[in-house]
């Protein structure tokens, strides 16, 4: 387990939504160490999740596009080169709403990595450290008016 890896080492995860997940195509990779993970991510246009949570607190750096990131009941329109937080367990949800791709940084502490949101995760460890995930937390898909929100920013 390196300190360093290589782009061309980091598995890209191909994921698509549907159901209680939500809707839409998102290709991510992602790196992490025993305090935070790092997931760039390419979400498709349309690309629309269901409300979450996490314990992780999570900042987002749009590098490309725009997106839409909605926590409880706000809504950010966030466009290239804007950075937005999601507060540790506090409901969330991002919707592509463009015709374009968009590509988002996104860092998570303590880092996400449990469950399925950690596939194709690389670790990031120097020879014969081991690894002390202080909490690696997983997304818990949960019951929420989302639409209502949405309709207030769309109509």
């Amino acid at each position: 387990m390196p300190l360093h890896v290589k782009s061309e080492s980091v598995p890209e995860r191909k994921g698509i939504r549907t159901g209680s997940q939500g809707e839409g195509s998102m290709i991510s990779r992602k790196g992490y160490g025993n305090e935070c993970s790092l997931m760039i991510a390419t979400r498709a246009p349309g690309y629309h999740t269901r409300p979450h949570v996490h314990e992780s607190e999570q900042i987002n750096y749009v590098l490309e596009g725009e997106i839409w990131f909605f926590v409880e009941e706000k809504g950010f329109h966030c466009k290239q080169g804007d950075f937005q937080r999601i507060p540790a367990n506090k409901t969330h949800w991002a919707w592509n709403r463009s015709d374009k791709e968009t590509v988002v940084a996104e860092a998570h502490a303590p880092g996400l990595v449990g469950g399925k949101t950690g596939e194709g995760a690389v670790a990031l460890f120097d020879e014969g450290e081991a690894p002390q995930l202080r909490n690696p937390g997983e997304n818990r898909y949960v019951p929420y008016d989302s639409a209502s929100v949405e309709r207030r920013h769309f109509g």
